[in-house]
């Protein structure tokens, strides 16, 4: 696809949706290096009624997408996102702080499992969940154990090789993916109903043992988070835009 043909289907989006739309689209993880052409963008486009962002992303770091909606919002009345495929982890959580979150049938939404760097491997991001699930299979191992004094033979080495450091940062990165969820919810998404705010953000950071567990549009409203499912020719153009931009990215990777 072309991207004079990208064009228009943002241009038919914006007059579908009235709205101004911006488009990010990344297999890498989202962080603040989105922060300075975000802003860029904006300036561009100046103060607007609404703005729609078309979001494609596996997730990123736990600071970064407050900042994102902090910012966006700062040049607009109202804001929403669109998610054609994936909005995961990370990204889901910038989904918290819109007014509405628009889904086609094969878009995802995902627990909120912020990344962190492998404290060994510096170049593997892990989800920071991974390692409380590590944690809890040592213990569990130590209690239900028929002969506890043998499980804490085999687990003490590898609990050993922990360093309390990073015990304390991941830790403080949960803890910070609760607070920031918990404020874009009651802030933006869930403003209107304070009550579903706490029982939101414990499914989201706490409900589901899969990093990639698949939220559908289904799911998202049940859990009560408001969804606007698109059809007819707003979801032919979402999607539509996009497969050009998922071909623009492999015809990269091909060069």
């Amino acid at each position: 696809m072309k991207a004079e043909e990208r064009v228009c289907f943002i241009q038919r989006l914006e007059e579908l949706r009235e709205s101004k739309v911006l488009v990010y689209f990344s297999y890498t993880p989202l962080d603040d290096s989105i922060l300075v052409p975000l802003y860029e963008q904006l300036k561009e486009i100046g103060h607007t009624k609404k703005i729609d962002l078309v979001l494609h992303s596996y997730g990123g770091a736990v600071d970064t997408p407050y900042k994102v909606v902090m910012l966006i919002r700062e040049f607009c009345e109202e804001f929403a996102v669109i998610v054609p495929f994936v909005a995961k982890s990370a990204a889901s959580m910038l989904v918290l702080g819109a007014d509405e979150v628009v889904m086609g049938p094969i878009s995802e939404l995902g627990p909120i499992d912020p990344l962190v760097k492998h404290p060994v491997y510096k170049d593997v991001l892990v989800p920071v969940q991974a390692f409380w699930h590590c944690l809890d299979f040592f213990q569990q191992l130590i209690v239900n154990s028929s002969n506890s004094e043998v499980a804490t033979i085999i687990a003490a080495p590898m609990i050993g090789k922990l360093d309390p450091w990073l015990i304390g940062d991941y830790e403080k990165t949960i803890k910070a993916s609760r607070q920031y969820a918990e404020t874009l919810l009651s802030r933006y998404m869930l403003k209107n109903a304070p009550e579903k705010v706490p029982i939101v953000t414990h499914a989201l950071t706490e409900g589901y043992y899969s990093h990639g567990y698949p939220i559908g549009r289904r799911e998202a409203k049940e859990l009560g988070i408001k969804v606007t499912e698109a059809h007819g020719e707003l979801w032919d153009i979402i999607w539509n835009l996009y497969l050009g931009y998922e071909k623009l990215f492999k015809d990269k990777e091909n060069e």
